[in-house]
């Protein structure tokens, strides 16, 4: 594959052959030395690169390694390169072999840090690990976790591999991984792979030369998305990127470089350039050609300076050296081959002649000369080896491996010899940083990063932004100047690139199935769980006694959950059962001051009033649900909602049965006899009521009701309430009993005669107190929190009105409305119907003797007798 001249190349050379000079032209660094130089083109390809290894070791092309076909001095003292992987592995298999040093002055294979296999290597130039690390902490530091990545099928993908490790370890993930392609029809794959892709970030492994098509490529034809670049520094700072159609499309990219240097001098050097300074030398009337668009006289005469060499004499030169007089490189060939970088496609007929007088200092490609990154890794490897060599002549640094017995021979040193003064080498360079080999044979590393940003003029130039260095802590490592970046067309700060957007606290993540790990959905926490972290992978649930707010993002304090007299349901309940007490405590007073009244005196007036003072603690009895539950409260509020409406019931219960007796006891056949007295009744009521007390004082012993902080009911809420034990159920189902038996037997004694037969009234009011609280169970049973205290103060105040109402309210309205109703023959019954008196008893069949007779009419007086005690 043609390829055009590698202006980028050619700047390593001048920056090489400008060190040499600088060594040369200082004497006190090489006394009576001088530093020879040869170039050797190996095109990136490992044969051609051993071709050169084997004419740079014997001195001639195919010549045995042990043999010098040069003969005596001057000795090869270092080799500076290869930039390509294979190529440089090449040299290193062969140099290795003699200890020769290799100085890599572009980023190593990764391979060549196997000092077993590759005992001679060194690097200037900083590693694979380094620089992948870089980038890697690169898209950390703007929180890029998507990415795409380009590598070339080189030392780059090397790096690329590495890059991919570096990845996984910062949490990224890859959306696409390709290779930069070699064909036409690869390039427009790969672009169309490219612009499918969600990543808004592509990584770059590779040279500038194989890329260049595929970024030609989405320039033209357009790309799916404004996307970020990001190139190691292989094509960093390439001019050949920097093109109408390409500047454009780079703009706003970032690039992890060699620091910049300085190499006072160069300029002056560069510029001062003219073919006739190397004797015509083809490399730079192929130089000349290319950067002047010219082209030289096809008859021109341009002779060749090497020494009469046969290793491929028509297409070698080499650059002038002094007279080798103890020389520590001699001076080789640059081998241009047919497929090289430096190889330009046949000159055009319509280019001018070239003159030699044209003025290097306009060119274009050396506008940025004096940035300097690879270049001053070259200029650094040839100011450290002559530095070794001074050393080595002055017997420096005797402290090592060598014998100390004497120094070492400037004019037969051995290539081993020279490897270890390189290791010992400490100097500074010209910004001031150290130059040495570590342990590893690698020089420390700082990257700088720079940003491609629009000129005025409308070119690119390439801005310092941040720096990275490698082997710092982490924190210290990496700084960015994020205010001085000029991000895309599109892009005012830097672009999301993300599979998918971080979940903010409050969401956990759950992984899509068969994508990476970052590609996930946000989904929220369940209740009662929170997480305060963004992208959390799990939620956390609060403790017992918090709750999380409503972003679920962080645990707050629930909110208690207790019916109190300040809000407005605690305050209409506690109203109505304030009011509701004073009703049966007023109807109390009337009974009492009309207690010698028929209608008073019918029916145990004793009972009436002790019905009336429990119905006035039965309506105040939710007033203590309204109260803050604790052991005693529990326990007063249940056990006095019990007692007062057992003794209700009671006392009904006992003027039902007095009712029923009467009528039974002196019944035809009956063998009844009815108790004599005003307390029998009264002791009945009692009786029936201790056994409630009896129930609710082993309630007491055995299960005491206590307060429950409640959590799981209601959620967020801590719901404290007096908790329903067995002990209560007992309760209110020997309530239920009473009740029951209460209402059949009023039931049944309904229409026993009598005008004021409270029997009726006594069923009535049963019934809508066991409707009451046959509905209030299940209503109990399914709320919580205040709903369910306020059920039970509306049950207990329902029941109660229902009571109050059914058997007091005739009696009330003939007290207040018709007092003269109010008398023995009204209630007696006299004046509606017949008396019972006069009501002739007509014997049953087989029943008709006199004794008979009279046990029927004591029956209807001793009914009398009942109804007026």
């Amino acid at each position: 594959m043609v390829q055009m001249f590698s202006f980028r190349s050619f700047r390593w050379i001048l920056a090489f052959l400008f060190a040499v000079e600088e060594v040369n032209g200082t004497p006190e660094v090489l006394t009576n030395l001088t530093l020879g130089a040869a170039v050797i083109d190996s095109c990136s390809d490992a044969k051609v690169a051993l071709g050169g290894a084997s004419w740079l070791l014997s001195g001639g092309p195919g010549g045995p390694l042990s043999y010098r076909c040069w003969g005596p001095p001057p000795l090869l003292s270092a080799v500076l390169g290869d930039a390509g992987e294979d190529s440089a592995l090449s040299l290193a298999s062969i140099l290795g072999l003699h200890n020769y040093p290799q100085i890599s002055y572009f980023t190593p294979p990764a391979k060549l840090s196997n000092h077993f296999l590759y005992p001679s290597t060194l690097s200037v130039a900083p590693t694979v690990s380094s620089q992948a690390k870089g980038l890697a902490r690169l898209l950390q530091a703007f929180g890029w976790s998507w990415v795409g990545v380009l590598s070339q099928e080189t030392s780059a993908s090397t790096m690329g591999q590495t890059f991919r490790e570096e990845l996984q370890a910062t949490g990224a993930c890859l959306a696409f991984w390709e290779s930069v392609p070699s064909s036409a029809k690869e390039v427009n794959s790969v672009a169309a792979i490219i612009r499918q892709s969600t990543a808004k970030v592509v990584v770059v492994f590779s040279l500038e030369a194989y890329l260049n098509p595929v970024l030609l490529e989405l320039a033209r034809n357009g790309d799916s998305k404004d996307r970020i670049w990001l190139s190691a520094d292989a094509w960093s700072t390439s001019a050949r990127l920097v093109g109408p159609w390409l500047a454009h499309f780079l703009r706003g990219s970032l690039g992890l470089v060699l620091r910049n240097g300085a190499a006072p001098g160069l300029s002056r050097f560069v510029f001062g350039l003219n073919p006739n300074q190397f004797n015509n030398h083809s490399l730079f009337l192929e130089f000349w050609e290319e950067a002047f668009s010219c082209q030289w006289p096809p008859d021109g005469n341009h002779s060749s300076l090497l020494p009469n060499n046969d290793y491929n004499e028509s297409s070698t030169a080499s650059v002038n050296v002094s007279s080798v007089i103890n020389t520590a490189l001699h001076a080789t060939s640059l081998n241009n081959m047919s497929n090289s970088t430096f190889t330009s496609p046949p000159p055009s007929s319509a280019k001018t002649l070239c003159t030699g007088l044209e003025d290097a200092a306009s060119l274009q490609i050396f506008s940025d000369i004096n940035d300097l990154r690879v270049t001053y890794n070259v200029y650094k490897a040839v100011k450290m080896v002559a530095e070794a060599l001074h050393d080595m002549a002055t017997c420096q640094n005797m402290n090592g491996s060598l014998d100390r017995s004497h120094c070492v021979d400037i004019q037969h040193f051995q290539p081993w010899q020279l490897l270890y003064y390189l290791k010992k080498v400490r100097l500074k360079g010209n910004i001031g940083d150290d130059l040495y080999f570590d342990s590893l044979g690698n020089a420390p590393v700082i990257y700088d990063i720079i940003n491609w940003q629009d000129e005025l003029t409308g070119k690119i130039s390439w801005v310092q932004v941040g720096r990275y260095k490698s082997g710092a802590v982490m924190g210290q490592d990496l700084f960015i100047n994020k205010s001085a970046i000029r991000w895309g067309e599109h892009f005012d700060q830097p672009p999301d690139s993300v599979c998918s957007e971080n979940c903010s606290p409050g969401f956990r993540k759950t992984p899509r199935q068969d994508k990476p790990h970052c590609c996930f959905d946000c989904v929220p926490c369940p209740s009662g769980a929170f997480s305060n972290k963004t992208n959390a992978v799990d939620c956390f649930y609060c403790p017992e006694d918090q709750w999380p707010n409503t972003a679920r993002n962080q645990c707050m304090l629930r909110l208690v959950e207790l019916l109190t007299i300040s809000e407005p349901i605690g305050i209409s309940l506690a109203t109505t059962s304030i009011i509701g007490s004073i009703i049966p405590a007023l109807v109390l007073l009337l009974f009492i001051k009309n207690r010698e009244t028929p209608l008073i005196r019918a029916n145990n007036c004793a009972l009436s009033f002790i019905l009336l003072a429990a119905l006035t603690f039965s309506f105040l009895c939710p007033l203590l649900l309204l109260a803050p539950p604790g052991k005693l409260t529990c326990f007063i509020q249940q056990v006095a909602f019990g007692v007062t409406f057992t003794l209700c019931i009671s006392c009904l219960l006992a003027k039902t049965v007095i009712v029923v007796l009467a009528f039974r006891a002196n019944h035809p056949g009956g063998c009844l006899r009815v108790p004599k007295g005003l307390w029998w009744p009264i002791l009945f009521a009692l009786h029936c009521t201790a056994v409630q007390i009896v129930i609710c004082i082993s309630w007491c012993l055995v299960n005491p009701p206590f307060p429950v902080h409640d959590t799981k009911s209601i959620l967020g809420k801590i719901v404290i309430q007096c908790n329903a034990s067995l002990g209560f159920w007992f309760m209110l189902g020997y309530l239920g009993l009473l009740s029951s038996v209460c209402f059949v037997v009023a039931f049944l004694a309904r229409k026993l005669p009598g005008a004021f037969n409270e029997a009726t009234h006594i069923t009535f009011s049963m019934l809508v107190f066991l409707s009451v609280w046959i509905s209030f169970v299940p209503a109990y049973v399914s709320t919580q929190g205040k709903l369910s205290v306020a059920t039970e103060m509306f049950a207990i105040l329902s029941s109660s009105a229902g009571l109050l109402f059914c058997i007091f309210s005739p009696k009330v309205y003939i007290l207040l409305l018709h007092p003269q109703l109010n008398t023995r023959a009204v209630v007696s019954g006299h004046q509606k119907r017949q008396t019972i008196n006069n009501i002739r008893v007509v014997p049953p069949p087989g029943r008709t003797n006199s004794r008979e007779l009279c046990r029927e009419k004591k029956t209807h007086k001793n009914l009398k007798m009942v109804l007026f005690q």
